[in-house]
């Protein structure tokens, strides 16, 4: 038999559990008031982080304010000064667009130059080398008739007498001798 089977035992166990309902209340008051003590001491804690809380949110609300009329002053200068100066910035725009549009018109022009000056130097090029080619083939059609003429050259000056002795240098150093 175990400790807890004991004949003695019982009654108390019975008593015990027909106590327990009444015991009950007690320990909920016990803990409510644990839980009451806590929270008073963190509604002190929580009164002093408000407190700091309130004073910065005042400095913010101040730097706010200043931060506002910062904000307005900037605004009333800008203000004036899109009032002052608009007129002279739209001119410029003006004159800049009238500007950009001349460029783009002579661009354009330039444009069609440069397409006409290509087409023409084209045509140049195709022209110069059809003439190239016909004088490429002139020059080898004219080839062999001077290579048989610097040939008969050679030939006409073999049979010619040598000219430091023939009768012209005898007349000319008669001639020069005097």
């Amino acid at each position: 038999m175990s400790d807890d089977d004991r004949p003695g035992d019982r009654p108390l166990a019975v008593f015990d559990a027909l106590l327990m309902p009444l015991r009950l209340p007690g320990r909920v008051v016990s803990d409510i008031e644990t839980l009451v003590n806590a929270v008073v001491a963190l509604q002190s804690d929580a009164r002093q982080y408000l407190g700091s809380v309130d004073e910065r949110a005042g400095e913010l609300v101040e730097g706010l304010g200043q931060l506002q009329g910062s904000i307005d002053r900037i605004d009333g200068v800008v203000t004036s000064l899109e009032q002052e100066r608009m007129p002279a910035f739209l001119a410029a725009v003006g004159k800049l667009q009238a500007s950009i549009d001349r460029i783009e018109a002579r661009v354009v022009d330039l444009e069609s130059l440069e397409e006409t000056l290509t087409t023409r130097m084209d045509g140049l090029r195709a022209d110069l080398n059809e003439r190239m080619s016909e004088v490429r083939h002139e020059v080898r059609a004219m080839r062999p008739p001077l290579q048989q003429m610097a040939s008969d050259v050679n030939k006409i000056d073999q049979l010619l007498p040598d000219p430091s002795s023939g009768p012209l240098t005898r007349l000319k150093d008669t001639l020069s001798s005097s």
